[in-house]
């Protein structure tokens, strides 16, 4: 090299030498790394023009390594238990998570979510959770909330997305009430007339005689389980509930579909990314 500078090692050359020293032969270091033999081969052969030695002679019997192969070898054995203490240490701290997520949430999934947060704090009981239960969207560029919980059929696609359920929008009444046609209707305030629910309702307002307005299908709920009236539910709170029951109707109802959203510079928040992927799995 007569340029004077010395030509160092490739990571990825010293990593198939490490397999060679571990196997004692191209062929086991071949099949532990599931290369082809040739490529073993070839990037051993890049190793010793790099450090302009031989590391290893072939024989009959299979392998040898020289003296400077042996050298080498003892290096590379040694950063090879760094290595594992590297990945020890890594999975160690995936495993300790700890910290705090802001939470907004949709009221028809604070139930599921509060069981499922409960599931996770068990687990990890260094982390602290900060709900915000509301039919509005949060805005998730704004620092002071991590995860959303929403009820849309047309979620951010700037946003990490995952589809935690899909569920139908149901008319429910109290189980012991009848007449249903001449119940008073319960919905949401004014404030929420884009949701797909309110929509359908305000198309059968002729059949109200009058309507209490909420600020939330929970507070819709705990009303129509009074038997005051009737009005939409989704179809899980409606199923799960032996205080109510569902209306048929003539015209189809709504469908939505419940994600759980984050923004995407969040990707490697441990906290978070075991959470969402708790959710996914569990809910």
């Amino acid at each position: 090299m007569g340029d004077g500078k010395i030509a160092e090692p490739v990571w990825n050359d010293l990593k198939i030498f490490f397999a060679v020293v571990k196997a004692r032969s191209l062929s086991g270091a071949s099949k532990s790394l599931n290369i082809s033999h040739s490529t073993v081969c070839r990037r051993v052969a890049r190793l010793e023009e790099t450090v302009g030695v031989c590391l290893i002679r072939r024989t009959t019997n299979g392998i040898t390594f020289t003296h400077d192969g042996q050298q080498l070898g003892t290096f590379v054995e040694r950063m090879g238990d760094n290595v594992s203490d590297i990945r020890f240490w890594l999975k160690k701290k995936q495993e300790h998570i700890e910290g705090t997520l802001s939470v907004s949430c949709c009221d028809i999934a604070l139930p599921r979510l509060s069981s499922l947060i409960g599931a996770f704090s068990a687990t990890h009981p260094n982390t602290n959770f900060d709900i915000s239960a509301t039919p509005m969207h949060v805005d998730l560029r704004e620092a002071n909330t991590d995860l959303a919980i929403r009820a849309t059929n047309s979620p951010d696609e700037d946003l990490v997305g995952i589809r935690l359920q899909s569920f139908s929008l149901q008319l429910a009444q109290k189980r012991d009430v009848k007449d249903g046609d001449a119940a008073i209707w319960v919905g949401l305030k004014d404030g929420f007339a884009h949701l797909p629910g309110e929509r359908w309702q305000g198309e059968q307002k002729d059949a109200c005689t009058y309507q209490l307005k909420a600020d939330s299908y929970m507070c819709v709920g705990e009303i129509i389980r009074s038997g005051v009236g009737i009005g939409l539910l989704p179809s899980f709170i409606v199923e799960n509930d032996d205080a109510l029951k569902s209306i048929p109707t003539f015209t189809p109802l709504p469908c939505w579909n419940l994600w759980l959203l984050y923004h995407p510079t969040l990707n490697r928040n441990p906290l978070l990314t075991a959470f969402a992927s708790h959710l996914k799995y569990t809910w």
